[in-house]
């Protein structure tokens, strides 16, 4: 049978997509940026329903990004097979915005997606957006190529190709430019049809110019000529277009011989004639076929994505299991743990204490600060660096997939100190977050000298990198109560409401603008995407705890896909 291909597969903060295929699966790898799991990888046997499967984990694995700004990271990681193995080769960007990059090129082997993967080798700190080709039993990397210089060429300086040895340790020889031009381009990868090398590039950068353009050549180091066509994907021409920023993708190839692009795109909100990406960079699915002339088309026609395609020939689901899936709103995610739902494999591996779909920044959830074993049914959390961190945040959260959708739970938490506090968070990055938090202030909001009586309160706290850190809608709450805490994003705006547990839920503070979660807020480049989950912060010595439980992630109208 032919499944229907809903677009977008993946919904929420799934960017940079890479898709093989490999046996009966096809797998899907995308960028993580500061966050970890490190480069989150799902399966899929009909490209339309998708499971969780591992990431990029290990003993030798890199373990740790603190410090490192704001969507800097891991940035367009690519799978590829050869020979019994999966590769992965990525880039962690250390330091970006000027006109320097600082970043690294590295790739890990692994028999499974799940890991282990091999100890990761630095294999070049040219540029960005690298890939493998396979080819004749040989191996290539391909790369862009940054130029900082003022009087270089313009930043993205070209596309290189350099061999690299059997199990992917080290360059061999010189890398060659294959491929220039005054545009920006990135994102290469380079596939062999009827000897023919076809080169996909990424073009015109992340926002609404974005786009894929394609090259071919009889030759793997050129010249390439570009398709008379234009792009092959894009929606730069199109404002209406339910998918925008449509662009950066791979292809892999379907048992039945049908070809499928994975690409990203965003879905907008508008405010004000501006238009806004709040869950993100998602990924899509296109089929591609072949002109009369032999360029790569897509099926429909024309460059724009289709917002539902076909999917490949199928005999049956065979079996697929649907435990995690993505594409699910989200609702399924077991009580056990009150809702924060373990990765035991991981668990077993690594001491991790949540796993997917959960994230944390920067570094993997551990027992040491979380912990659903010290108190049965809740995920204990102890306080440490504050949410404008890039070093040691006690962060959990999930990638928001919805702009129709409510969020729940339950906290305790005694803060004794106005350094303490814990609650419900909607976060992008250090400089825009929304948080529901209880914390101690001192009776009446005055400060006094020597000491004075305080009181345990619950607040609406918002960084914004334009109006900094407010807080408003101050509510006195009785001490160590649970109080049920819950947001509801509906298009653009965000409410908060609270009680005590098991009583009727009320307002606290305004309805705020959830654009500011977008990847278009703000003055400075970002690439992630909007999350939401639990957070708990202790500014003097790491002694406060938070317990939370009966986490609810679920749409706000009653309906699964947005």
């Amino acid at each position: 049978m032919t499944p229907l291909i809903a677009n977008p597969v993946l919904q929420g903060f799934a960017p940079d997509p890479s898709l093989i295929r490999v046996g009966e699966w096809f797998y899907l790898a995308n960028s993580s940026f500061e966050w970890y799991p490190i480069v989150p990888i799902h399966r899929s046997r009909d490209l339309e329903n998708w499971e969780f499967a591992g990431s990029f984990t290990g003993p030798e694995a890199m373990p740790d990004l603190r410090g490192l700004q704001d969507s800097a990271g891991v940035w367009a990681p690519s799978l590829s097979w050869s020979e019994g193995h999966f590769w992965l080769v990525f880039t962690v960007v250390r330091g970006f915005g000027g006109p320097h990059k600082d970043m690294d090129t590295y790739i890990s082997r692994s028999v499974d997606v799940a890991g282990p993967w091999s100890a990761p080798a630095r294999v070049t700190t040219t540029g960005f957006d690298p890939s493998i080709f396979h080819h004749d039993g040989r191996h290539w990397l391909l790369n862009m190529e940054w130029d900082h210089r003022p009087t270089g060429r313009g930043g993205f300086a070209g596309i290189n190709v350099q061999e690299v040895n059997e199990d992917g340790t080290a360059t061999l020889g010189e890398p060659r430019i294959i491929h220039r031009r005054a545009e920006l381009i990135e994102g290469p990868n380079l596939y062999a049809f009827d000897n023919r090398f076809y080169l996909m590039l990424a073009e015109g950068g992340t926002g609404q110019n974005h786009g894929i353009a394609m090259m071919r050549s009889d030759s793997l180091f050129g010249p390439y000529e570009p398709d008379p066509h234009g792009p092959v994907l894009t929606s730069r021409d199109d404002p209406t277009q339910e998918l925008q920023k449509a662009g950066h993708g791979e292809i892999a190839v379907a048992q039945d011989g049908t070809l499928f692009l994975a690409h990203l795109a965003s879905r907008w909100a508008v405010k004000e004639g501006k238009q806004y990406s709040v869950l993100g960079r998602e990924t899509c699915i296109q089929r591609l076929v072949f002109s009369d002339d032999g360029w790569l088309r897509l099926e429909q026609g024309g460059w724009h994505p289709s917002l539902s395609v076909q999917g490949p020939e199928t005999a049956s689901d065979g079996g697929l299991s649907l435990s995690a899936s993505v594409g699910s709103d989200g609702a399924d995610i077991a009580a056990t743990f009150g809702g924060f739902a373990p990765d035991q494999d991981a668990a077993d591996e690594t001491g991790l204490t949540v796993g997917w779909p959960w994230s944390t920044l920067r570094h993997p959830a551990s027992p040491d600060w979380a912990s659903l074993s010290e108190r049965p049914g809740w995920l204990r959390l102890h306080g440490r660096y504050s949410t404008d961190s890039v070093l040691e945040q006690s962060l959990v959260a999930r990638r928001l997939t919805s702009t129709s959708l409510r969020v729940g739970v339950t906290v305790e938490a005694r803060p004794s100190n106005f350094t303490h506090s814990a609650g419900l968070i909607f976060y992008y990055n250090t400089s825009s977050y929304f948080y529901l938090r209880t914390t101690i202030r001192e009776v009446g909001g005055e400060l006094v000298a020597g000491d004075a009586p305080t009181e345990q309160i619950l607040e609406v706290f918002e960084r914004d990198p334009f109006k900094g850190l407010c807080s408003f809608g101050t509510v006195v709450v009785e001490p160590g109560v649970p109080l049920r805490l819950e947001g509801i994003i509906d298009g653009g705006s965000l409410q908060f409401l609270w009680s005590y547990a098991g009583q009727q839920l009320q307002p606290i503070g305004p309805e705020l603008d959830a654009l500011q979660l977008s990847d278009d807020h703000g003055d400075i480049l970002r690439f992630t995407g909007a999350l939401v989950g639990v957070a708990a912060q202790d500014l003097r010595d790491r002694k406060f705890t938070a317990d939370f439980t009966d986490f609810e992630f679920k749409p706000a109208d009653g309906h699964g896909r947005s």
